[in-house]
């Protein structure tokens, strides 16, 4: 085989498994572009990544100082070199904004579902 013939057949491949997941070669639904698992392409955005690191901290039980630790911050450095990583105490004030919000869904929820026992009885 020649070099020429791999590189046309992963060539090939590329294209064929990007017509497969509905991407196209140019654009914002490129091939290059980072997708989730339903195939829409993720964007970067401050307040989307406030929001992933208050949930990690949260379900993960992190500390709030783990967005302060310095490999923490060369990874992310790395990964994207503009981002700016919000303080500690912004991470533990997004969490209590959560907490705080989420605690409003659970009450009313659990009202109507009292409410709605009630009537039954």
């Amino acid at each position: 085989m020649q070099t020429g013939q791999g590189t046309k057949n992963l060539n090939q491949g590329v294209t064929e498994c990007a017509a497969r997941r509905g991407v196209s070669s140019s654009g914002a639904n490129s091939t290059g572009t980072q997708q989730t698992l339903t195939g829409s392409v993720s964007k970067y955005t401050a307040e989307a990544h406030r929001a992933l690191i208050a949930l990690r901290c949260a379900v993960n039980k992190h500390l709030f100082h783990a967005v302060a630790d310095s490999l923490y911050i060369e990874e992310i450095k790395l990964l994207c070199p503009n981002v700016h990583l919000p303080c500690p105490c912004t991470v533990s004030h997004d969490i209590n904004t959560i907490y705080c919000e989420a605690s409003k869904n659970v009450k009313v929820y659990f009202s109507v579902r009292f409410i709605a026992y009630i009537a039954l009885l």
